[in-house]
């Protein structure tokens, strides 16, 4: 196999994941223009009773379908803007909450201090505050959308049963998270799937109360089609959309994870320089990732290995099945990142 240099694997998974975060407003604006054009081909416009000439349903009418759209994407804009802000400044006491996880002082650990910042400096970081969550298992991970918000959080458990290279190596992959913004990328991409995952809950609220609404008719002039059951139509329409947004969403969402997870296997081996130390430390973590407490996929998709995406070597699933397995997988198999590692 054609060997590949660290620098190279970066800068393709930085590319890789670049496209991949394209395609979100892609997916959210084609999701918008495509409810639109079903509303249109169902007679939504002739509801009133009163069709403009020559205006039915089953039919696409593209003058009406890009001036609604036009008119709707700033909306859906301004919408999208103040879920980002809500979602993106409360990320942080969300994953601390979800955690437990609290403060460690400088005199409680100074193996771990002197660790992180050393690290930094060797990669010119910006020194993060440093978390510890009481747990036995060995996890770790980065969170933070900004300099002072910028978190390394740790286990018990890998602060004891690793050793200082292995250490050194996972703090080394938690700070090239944050050197690369991988976690305020990720906060990005999480919102993003919220919107489509509020809009699926929004809708099937409307359709259950409207299924339980006596149906009115409403069919003049011939165009268009029954308030009742136009509406529930229309509903079914929208809701589709929204799984279909929801569900290439996510998998974009999981895609970008895993492309950040390489990245930062590349980058934490060149930061401690020792690609080695990393995959045995790699190794000591899946066998217990632990943290299973913390019931939010969304912060255990930060931790540097995810418990619920472990598998028993004599159960791995092989060709086909395990590649259509790890698109819903936050993180790309561990064996093969370890694989990757120890061929630098």
């Amino acid at each position: 196999m054609k060997y590949v240099g660290i620098q190279t694997q970066i800068w393709r998974n930085n590319r890789n994941t670049f496209i991949l975060l394209c395609m979100f407003p892609v997916i959210l604006l084609g999701m918008v223009l495509g409810i639109i054009m079903m509303l249109d081909w169902v007679g939504y416009f002739c509801w009133d009773g009163v069709c403009p000439p020559g205006l039915k349903a089953t039919t696409f009418h593209w003058d009406l379908i890009w001036e609604y759209f036009e008119n709707a994407v700033p909306v859906v804009l301004w919408f999208t803007a103040i879920w980002f802000i809500i979602a993106f400044f409360a990320n942080t006491a969300i994953i601390r909450h979800a955690t437990h996880a609290r403060p460690l002082e400088r005199k409680e650990n100074v193996r771990v201090y002197n660790i992180v910042e050393n690290l930094c400096i060797a990669g010119d970081i910006e020194m993060p505050k440093i978390n510890i969550v009481k747990d036995s298992s060995l996890n770790a991970f980065a969170s933070g959308i900004d300099i002072p918000s910028y978190t390394i959080t740790l286990t018990t458990g890998i602060i004891d049963k690793l050793n200082d290279a292995e250490l050194s190596a996972v703090v080394g992959h938690e700070l090239t998270h944050i050197k690369n913004r991988d976690t305020r990328l990720m906060v990005v991409c999480i919102v993003f799937v919220g919107i489509f995952s509020m809009l699926m809950n929004g809708i099937t609220r409307i359709f259950l109360s409207a299924a339980r609404t006596p149906r009115r008719s409403n069919r003049k002039n011939g165009g268009g089609i029954g308030i009742g059951g136009g509406l529930l139509l229309i509903l079914i329409v929208v809701f589709i959309w929204a799984c279909v947004g929801y569900v290439f969403s996510s998998l974009t969402r999981l895609a970008i994870s895993r492309k950040r997870e390489y990245v930062a296997d590349a980058g934490g081996a060149e930061l401690c320089g020792d690609p080695l130390a990393l995959a045995s430390a790699l190794r000591k973590i899946s066998e217990n990732p632990g943290l299973a407490d913390v019931q939010r996929s969304d912060v255990a998709q930060l931790y540097v290995i995810h418990p619920d995406e472990e598998f028993d070597n004599n159960m791995s699933l092989k060709g086909w099945v395990a590649k259509a397995n790890i698109m819903f997988c936050t993180h790309p198999d561990t064996p093969e990142r370890i694989r990757l590692l120890e061929q630098f």
